[in-house]
This record gives C-alpha cells, sequence and structure tokens, in this order.
C-alpha cells in the first residue's frame, strides 16, 4: 500500500476541509475518527463509507480488517494533523452526509437550541440505545468532529432531522412533552399512549417560550440538593422513564 506523504494530497486536503461546516455542506461529507468509531460505522452504513485512512501504524495493526471499502495510509506526521484528538487511534472515514428526513412514527426528541457538543452527542446516543428519533432545532451542528465523536455511530445509526420545526412535529401529530424543573415528576406522569415528542431546551435557557406554548403538558425529573441535570443526563432519563 503507497503511504501518502503529502498535506497537498487530495485525499488529506478533503479531510483537512471536512473539519469545516462550509465543506461539510459543500461536499455531503464528514468524517469519523478512533477505531471503535470507525467500526461501527462502517457496520451500519457501510454504502455511505467514502473511504477509510489510517496512519502507517493504524493500518498495520488493522488495515485487514476494513479490506471491502476503499483505503489510504497516509504518513503519521501528516495524520497527526488532520485528527481532533491526541489518541485517534490511527484511523479515520469518510462518510456521507445522510439525508435528514422529517419523523413520522415512534417517539422523538426535539432539542432546542442545545449548543453543548457533548450533550448533543450524549442525547443522540440515548435516542439510538432507546429507540427515539432525534430533531434538532439551532443546535450544536450533528456531524461537527465533537458531536461525532461524542456521538460515536448514533450520528448513522438513528434518524436525525435538522430541518423540522416543533411547529411540523405538531401538525404531524406528536403529542409534545416538555421538559421543565416546573413540571410534573415523570416518575408519577402519565406515559404517553401515541406518537410523543420530549423537548430538551437550551442549557442556560430552556425550552423557547414559542415552543412551550405548542407542548401539550410538562414533565421533569426530581432531584435532590441541586438545582438541575446536565441537558444530556436528563434527557437520557427521560426518555427511558416515558418508554418503559
Amino acid at each position: 500500500m503507497e503511504v501518502i506523504r503529502s498535506a497537498q494530497n487530495g485525499i488529506v486536503k478533503r479531510i483537512a476541509k471536512l473539519k469545516q461546516k462550509k465543506y461539510r455542506d459543500e461536499l455531503s461529507m464528514f468524517f469519523t475518527e478512533g477505531y471503535r468509531n470507525v467500526s461501527d460505522t462502517c457496520a451500519a452504513r457501510p454504502n455511505d463509507v467514502v473511504a477509510v485512512v489510517f496512519d502507517e501504524r493504524g493500518y498495520a495493526a488493522r488495515g485487514g480488517e476494513f479490506a471491502d471499502f476503499e483505503t489510504y495510509v497516509v504518513d503519521n506526521a501528516v495524520f497527526a494533523k488532520l485528527t481532533e484528538t491526541e489518541s485517534s487511534q490511527g484511523v479515520l472515514c469518510i462518510n456521507r452526509l445522510p439525508e435528514s428526513k422529517p419523523p413520522t412514527d415512534g417517539a422523538i426528541v426535539l432539542l432546542d437550541r442545545v449548543r453543548d457538543p457533548g450533550n448533543v452527542g450524549t442525547i443522540l446516543r440515548s435516542c439510538c440505545a432507546f429507540g427515539y428519533g432525534a430533531v434538532l432545532c439551532g443546535c450544536a451542528e450533528v456531524y461537527s468532529p465533537k458531536v461525532v465523536r461524542s456521538a460515536m455511530s448514533a450520528v448513522l445509526k438513528c434518524n436525525i432531522s435538522t430541518d423540522v420545526t416543533a411547529a411540523d412535529v405538531k401538525a404531524a401529530g406528536y403529542e409534545l412533552i416538555c421538559a421543565d424543573m416546573d413540571g410534573e415528576s415523570v416518575i408519577s406522569a402519565q406515559k404517553p399512549c401515541g406518537k410523543y415528542c420530549i423537548v430538551i431546551g437550551n442549557e442556560a435557557d430552556g425550552v423557547d417560550d414559542g415552543i412551550k406554548k405548542l407542548c401539550d403538558r410538562t414533565v421533569s425529573v426530581p432531584q435532590r440538593n441541586i438545582e438541575s441535570l446536565n441537558a444530556g443526563v436528563a434527557a437520557g432519563i427521560l426518555m427511558f422513564a416515558l418508554n418503559n
């Protein structure tokens, strides 16, 4: 396998561009890094994998596992400049952006201006684990490297919509359930009996007032000795409690 040693190589330049949202949108691609993340991504959506890229050490250790995919090997020093982490495990993959599809059935979570990439990624992983779709409104960009690392392969395993509003969800027949500290305890709240959407608000300001008016009811996570929970933690508890 020929080793790419120039930062001016077309593959290297493409990956570098994918760190910026405008190029992710322009090229309709994003990248995933880390062995487990890449492995899960290739298994979940193999047809959306454009190429798997290794550094020399990574290819020597794991190249054979990805023989079914277009593969490139990049000089260790050049590869290190492409990654967003100190321990990238020497492998990343370039993926096609999945199509954003509006939700039509089942349970979903709507994220209203959730800005922290870690929170967005954590919520997407919980959506995947508990069988929810996700609608993102004004949030941290879902295919940014930080969100992708946090979400792992959930960005490709669950249905994610990025161009749908709360009003659209309401019009599609969903019960909107607002997450707010002033709501009824989710432990005693009635379980949804049809399509429903849990609305998780901005970390600092909560759910937008306009969206609150659209909601059918409000629930909260009962707490002791602390003012509030992290948005990602609260969302996971609500998803589990309302779906069991």
